[in-house]
């Protein structure tokens, strides 16, 4: 359930219910329960956040709160994230050039382990950070939805390929009272393909893990309404 959290949080950028405005809001459920609470906010195409945090029953017994942001350059971007759980807190920061990584440290520094695989200094060749990634991949659309699309990460320990595919052009509708989007849906699929960085025992399961986005159409523009995965529970996540 962790690497697909991962993934799903990965995913979520911009949505509110003004989908015309730069701020957007998902509540994140699992279980019929809601347990997070995500936030994207695109200011003036120069720099994307996202604000993530626990709530009700989860936040009861395991708080998380975390912050990324990515500042862009005239050629390359400064990307951070920020995280607090338990006992435990990170800072990641990744600094681009050219689509190179040219910089990467975290405070505190991460624990060497064991049976990775090597970052080869070609991986980080070509590649972008998180938010950047699904900002390309999910939330750049317009009359005509793009579902054809793919993008090499790297989130300051791993590389991996996002990849953004539609199996057929079926309308689906949603019965839910979450969604705030009744009308039918078209769906894409989001999947992970590992490069390097992860755990050799790991790659099988990542290279398994998908989300599927629902995207409804709105003043000419297609959005993602709702979004979902399944691993060992269902999680689903709505745009408020």
């Amino acid at each position: 359930m962790k690497k697909n959290f991962i993934l799903f949080c990965i995913l979520f950028n911009f949505v509110t219910q003004n989908v015309s405005a730069k701020e957007y809001d998902y509540d994140v459920y699992g279980l019929n329960f809601r347990f997070m609470k995500i936030k994207f906010s695109n200011i003036n195409n120069s720099e994307f956040k996202t604000d993530i945090e626990s709530k009700s029953f989860l936040n009861f017994f395991y708080h998380f709160k975390g912050v990324g942001i990515t500042q862009n350059q005239p050629r390359g971007a400064t990307y951070n994230f920020a995280y607090e759980k338990k006992d435990k807190q990170r800072s990641t920061t990744v600094i681009f050039k050219d689509l190179t990584v040219i910089q990467n440290f975290s405070k505190p520094e991460r624990k060497k382990k064991n049976n990775i695989v090597p970052v080869a200094k070609k991986d980080l060749e070509n590649v972008v950070d998180p938010l950047t990634a699904i900002q390309q991949l999910i939330f750049e659309q317009s009359n005509k939805l793009n579902c054809n699309k793919k993008q090499k990460v790297f989130d300051g320990s791993n590389v991996f390929y996002l990849q953004l595919s539609q199996s057929d052009k079926d309308d689906y509708i949603i019965n839910s009272s979450k969604l705030i989007y009744k009308k039918p849906m078209q769906k894409c699929r989001l999947t992970y393909k590992v490069v390097s960085g992860h755990e050799v025992e790991d790659e099988e399961k990542l290279n398994k893990k998908y989300v599927d986005i629902f995207y409804g159409k709105q003043n000419k523009i297609f959005f993602p309404y709702f979004l979902t995965t399944k691993s060992t529970v269902t999680l689903e996540m709505f745009l408020k």
